[in-house]
């Protein structure tokens, strides 16, 4: 049976009082009472401590459980979302990861693991919708974003890339626009349809036979 130092402290400590207070002549025993108060005391305070210390060991538990579920079940369909062909869904689930970094909860990690284990190559996931090539795949066509390349910036790509190649006092320049389109094109941008027009039009002029408008 387990001794209860809190009510043998309060016991203890109320012979001692009884003593100085009643008996004054009797200082001995009120200073042995004392001491053993003050005994059960701490060993009191000690087995609170120890309670709380388990309380909050059992509550950090449990936190930390339920982080691993949440983080879990938000990594999964982050995943999910960036191996979708939806465009909506996609983006959604990007747009929740990086939420998750601004806000300190990287899941980065989380998320290529739970792609990894659904067959997918994580980097492949993150380029564009419909992106995700599967990671058992070495050979795995680069899919093409060229339709997604927004007209301005695909306007101004084309541009820049067709004067640099016609430049014929820098052979370095015309080096970099060639290195330039075919990384674009590496990663499913194919701009080459569009530079070969824009060169033939800055040597040849429009095509007659395009609409005015």
């Amino acid at each position: 049976m387990s001794t209860d130092h809190r009510a043998e402290a309060e016991k203890h400590l109320a012979t001692a009082a009884r003593h100085l207070t009643e008996l004054p002549s009797d200082m001995r025993i009120a200073e042995v009472s004392a001491w053993i108060g003050q005994g059960h005391a701490a060993l009191a305070r000690n087995e609170e401590q120890a309670e709380r210390t388990a309380d909050l060991r059992d509550a950090l538990r449990l936190l930390r459980g339920r982080e691993y579920d949440v983080r879990k079940l938000v990594s999964t369909h982050i995943a999910k979302a960036l191996a979708s062909r939806e465009p909506n869904r996609w983006k959604a689930g990007r747009e929740l990861a990086q939420a998750l970094d601004m806000a300190d909860c990287n899941m980065d990690e989380a998320i290529d693991a739970r792609l990894s284990d659904d067959g997918w190559d994580p980097r492949s996931a993150w380029k564009a919708v419909g992106s995700a090539v599967p990671a058992a795949d070495p050979w795995a066509a680069t899919p093409d974003i060229t339709a997604e390349v927004p007209e301005r910036v695909r306007r101004v790509l084309t541009e820049r890339i067709a004067v640099m190649l016609l430049d014929s006092r820098d052979d370095a320049l015309a080096e970099a626009a060639r290195t330039l389109a075919f990384a674009l094109k590496n990663e499913g941008a194919d701009l080459t349809g569009d530079i070969e027009k824009r060169i033939t039009e800055l040597t040849l002029g429009a095509d007659p036979s395009d609409p005015p408008f």
